[in-house]
């Protein structure tokens, strides 16, 4: 009758020894986190029965752990002392949990980290001056939606081969490094949402020419956005928005042949939306809030990917590009207080899903289109203090509730 239970020990006995040397020092490290952080509930899956390679958030190179993606587990703590135990960790993401102290310099000892994500949690304090004493291989450094406070340090700029440098949500109000502009292999920049010292943007950042998404919303940012933006070629987002720019659009913004969205809302911008296009990729512009003149450029009616188009509170004048109409993504068009005149094409609801035809407070005449709800999505329409005339389309009894 005893024969079974001792069998399963053996066999488990078996199982424990049989894991290489690496795989069982690698587990008595991570076992030894576990223990750090208080045991918490989401990780009573580790034990010493089972394999780490075997933990959904482990990842291992052939028995070697490389990889830790703890995310929303829970977990309270400082960032264990321990943890370049692991001396082949690549990739550690303990994003979204409840992790508190300062930045964990500990982590310059993980000598082989290429990602770390630290974000979504309660750091506090400023990023050390030597932070460039991270691993020379990292590629993806995360800190946002933190409470970090201060200056960005200029060593971060060290980290030659970051790909992503994402900072945005702390309590920074200090300065941000020129020499960001030196990281020649970024393709995200990520600073917004932080109450910097007045600064203005940098022309070294427009030469970053992998870079594909560059974010500094609300980020005290003053002065003129740098012009040539030829030195940024592989751009696909541009996030400016809600800062105190001023000055004109550059000419050549819609020359980025990758740009897709655009967002320089809530700035002083002034002068014409710029009309030379060759970002036929474009799904979303957003210069809302400014102080734009001139006409909307007849270019934006050759835009088939564009999805949004928002212009509302600027000066704009002129009538409105018919091709846009005829665009067959186009679900939200804003455009309301401007000094806009002329009718609407007869196109409108016609050729897309509209779902918001916002053209209030300008002076447009005429009808409005009768298919503007003709595919039923409409779910907003405001006309008023305009011009308009006739009766109200039949296409809007097909409205939902």
């Amino acid at each position: 009758m005893t024969i079974l239970p001792l069998l399963s020990a053996l066999l488990l006995s078996f199982h424990v020894i049989s894991q290489p040397i690496t795989t069982q020092n690698d587990q008595t490290t991570l076992l030894n986190i576990k223990q750090f952080w208080s045991n918490p509930p989401s990780l009573n899956h580790w034990n010493q029965s089972t394999n780490p390679c075997t933990w959904p958030e482990i990842t291992c190179t052939a028995t070697i752990v490389t990889g830790i993606t703890i995310f929303n587990q829970d977990v309270t703590g400082t960032v264990p002392p321990l943890i370049c135990d692991l001396k082949n960790l690549t990739h550690l993401d303990l994003n979204y949990n409840y992790i508190t102290g300062s930045f964990p310099t500990v982590l310059y000892n993980c000598t082989n980290l290429r990602y770390l994500d630290l974000s979504q949690n309660y750091f506090v304090g400023r990023i050390p001056e030597d932070i460039s004493r991270l691993s020379p291989e990292i590629r993806y450094l995360s800190l946002s939606s933190n409470n970090f406070t201060g200056d960005i340090p200029v060593s971060i700029s060290r980290l030659s081969k970051l790909s992503s440098l994402q900072l945005h949500a702390n309590l920074f109000n200090g300065s941000f490094p020129e020499e960001i502009g030196d990281l020649k292999d970024l393709e995200e920049l990520l600073l917004g949402f932080n109450s910097f010292t007045p600064s203005r943007l940098p022309q070294s950042f427009f030469q970053l020419n992998k870079l594909r998404i560059f974010i500094m919303t609300e980020a005290n940012l003053i002065g003129e956005i740098p012009g040539n933006l030829s030195g940024m070629p592989a751009m696909e987002l541009l996030d400016l928005s809600v800062n105190n720019i001023a000055g004109t659009i550059p000419s050549d913004l819609f020359l980025l042949k990758n740009l897709t969205q655009v967002y320089l809302y809530a700035n002083h911008l002034t002068g014409g939306i710029p009309d030379a296009i060759e970002a036929m990729n474009m799904q979303i512009i957003d210069l809302s809030a400014n102080n734009l003149t001139g006409k909307i450029p007849d270019g934006f009616g050759n835009l088939m990917s564009l999805t949004n188009l928002t212009l509302m509170i600027n000066q704009l004048s002129g009538e409105l590009p018919a091709g846009i109409a005829r665009l067959p993504n186009l679900h939200d068009i804003r455009i309301f207080t401007n000094n806009l005149s002329g009718e609407f094409s007869p196109d409108f609801g016609r050729y897309s899903d509209l779902k918001i035809f916002d053209v209030a407070q300008n002076n447009f005449s005429g009808n409005l289109p009768e298919n503007l709800c003709s595919r039923g999505q409409l779910k907003g329409l405001e006309v008023y203090e305009n011009s308009l005339s006739g009766e109200i389309p039949k296409s809007l009894g097909t409205v939902a509730a």
